[in-house]
C-alpha cells in the first residue's frame, strides 16, 4: 500500500510538472499560450511618439513585440523598408535593456486575412535582474514610412515567440542582448 501511495505521488508530481511546461502549454493549449499580452494602438509612423507598456506575462519564455496594421495585404507583399523603434526595458527606475530594432526586411511577416503581423524583437521574461514589474518604453526614432497608407492604424502586439517543436523562439534572429 505505501509503495503504491508513493508511485502515485511520484506520478503526480511528474505530471504536474509536464503540465506546467512551455512546451506542454504551447502544444495542447496554444490559444490561450499565444494570446497577447500587449495589443496597443502605437503609431510608428510619427518619430518622437513614445509609449510605456508594464509587461504583465504568465509563461517564463521568449516574448516579440510586432507591429500589425489591419488587412492582409502588407503580409503578402511582403513589404520592407525602414523604421526602427528605441526601446528600453526598466524596473525600479534600473535600465535592464536597451537599444533599437533592426529595419523591416522582406522575410518574417505573418498573419491572418484580418491582420499582417512584424515581429521586430524577441527578449525573454523574466529579466534576470528585475526586482520588480518590468515596463518597456519605446519611441519611434526612424518613422516606418513604407506604412503611410496604414497611419492611425497601427498597432504594437506582444505575444510568446517559442515554438515548442524545436523548444527556442521562432525568431531567434530578432533576440536582443539582455546582458548588462
Amino acid at each position: 500500500m505505501k509503495k503504491l501511495f508513493v508511485i502515485l505521488m511520484v506520478v503526480f508530481a511528474v505530471g504536474v510538472y509536464v503540465f506546467n511546461t512551455n512546451r506542454f502549454q504551447a502544444f495542447f493549449f496554444n490559444e490561450t499560450f499565444y494570446e497577447n499580452i500587449v495589443d496597443l494602438p502605437y503609431d510608428v509612423l510619427k518619430k518622437g511618439e513614445r509609449i510605456s507598456i508594464p509587461l504583465k506575462y504568465k509563461y517564463d519564455t521568449c516574448y516579440d513585440v510586432a507591429v500589425a496594421v489591419p488587412g492582409r495585404e502588407l503580409s503578402d507583399s511582403r513589404e520592407s523598408g525602414d523604421g526602427r523603434l528605441m526601446y528600453q526595458f526598466v524596473s525600479e527606475g534600473k535600465i535592464l535593456a536597451s537599444g533599437v530594432t533592426k529595419p523591416i526586411v522582406r522575410r518574417g511577416w505573418g498573419g491572418s486575412d484580418a491582420i499582417s503581423i512584424r515581429p521586430l524583437m524577441v527578449f525573454d521574461l523574466p529579466f534576470s535582474e528585475a526586482h520588480g514589474d518590468v515596463i518597456l518604453q519605446l519611441e519611434v526614432v526612424e518613422p516606418f514610412l513604407f506604412m503611410k497608407e496604414y497611419e492611425g492604424h497601427t498597432t504594437i502586439v506582444i505575444n510568446p515567440d517559442y515554438a515548442p517543436k524545436f523548444d527556442k523562439c521562432y525568431h531567434e534572429d530578432l533576440r536582443i542582448d539582455q546582458a548588462k
